[in-house]
């Protein structure tokens, strides 16, 4: 299933770089905001995986969870993905702004969950050929300059040991108590969180702290999931362990900010967190 995937994600950030290169942008709001914006690339690739998992994977009873169709659906999604053996989550154009101001930090998700539970995912940032992806035996590698002659693969293990002091504070949706021992921390928001993933996942940055869509996070999770990494809801106490309606609104974003990265970076979290702000 993973090398199918890969070469989905391939052909997303191919088609993400020659849009923005040639074709120039057709852009439209969904809010009249600029975190709203939506261009033709993110519905294009929405209908190119709907017709990718079809022509792959018909043989699975399967759902699949895309930021720019499911605000269109009447049901109840999560009937629908207890219903599905197999979830697919794709974001096809996290960073919408940065891609329509040609900064290259935007990135393509997907991840598949089985039974609910991460099972395998990919996160790319296609103009920078950064890579990270999880395959079904758990094994999670970093691919520098990806499909390229030159790409260099890197397995990451569980044990890694950081020497960054960046960690991504995703629209501040936490207080922090200053007071404590923050001063070795640089905590940064690039307002892209695929891009952050990448960063987390690869030792880049220490950890984060989000609150987003199930579609921003769907490629991440599983890896997270493989390299050992929480996802901690700080209001609830709790790991995030699976998909699960009690953590989600009607509309699939989490209820609560949570935490990512590895267990000490989160605990180190939980210990300056004054209290969630609970910020929509």
């Amino acid at each position: 299933m993973i090398g199918k995937i890969l070469e989905f994600m391939k052909e997303a950030g191919d088609y993400l770089i020659k849009t923005r290169k040639e074709k120039g942008l057709y852009i439209d709001f969904k809010e009249k905001l600029p975190v709203g914006m939506v261009t033709e690339a993110d519905i294009n690739i929405s209908f190119l995986f709907k017709d990718f998992v079809a022509n792959n994977f018909s043989d699975l009873r399967y759902f699949i969870v895309d930021e720019e169709s499911i605000a269109n659906c009447n049901d109840n999604i999560f009937d629908k993905i207890e219903r599905a053996e197999y979830v697919f989550v794709i974001d096809p154009l996290d960073g919408t702004l940065q891609y329509a101001q040609d900064i290259p930090i935007y990135g393509v998700s997907v991840g598949v969950f089985k039974n609910k539970k991460p099972y395998v995912g990919a996160i790319y940032i296609p103009k920078q050929n950064d890579l990270v992806y999880c395959n079904e035996d758990k094994e999670t590698f970093w691919v520098k300059n990806a499909f390229m002659d030159s790409e260099h693969k890197i397995k990451l293990q569980k044990n890694y040991k950081t020497t960054s002091m960046l960690v991504v504070d995703l629209q501040q949706h936490f207080e922090l108590d200053k007071t404590k021992n923050t001063k070795n921390y640089l905590f940064v928001d690039y307002l892209a969180s695929v891009f952050s993933y990448v960063l987390i996942s690869t030792g880049r940055v220490r950890a984060g702290m989000f609150k987003d869509w199930l579609w921003d996070v769907g490629g991440a999770w599983p890896i997270f999931n493989a390299l050992g990494y929480k996802m901690y809801d700080f209001k609830n106490k709790k790991n995030l362990t699976k998909l699960s309606r009690e953590d989600f609104t009607s509309k699939l974003k989490f209820k609560y900010a949570h935490i990512i990265g590895p267990k000490k970076e989160v605990d180190y979290l939980k210990n300056i967190i004054i209290k969630d702000r609970e910020l929509k």
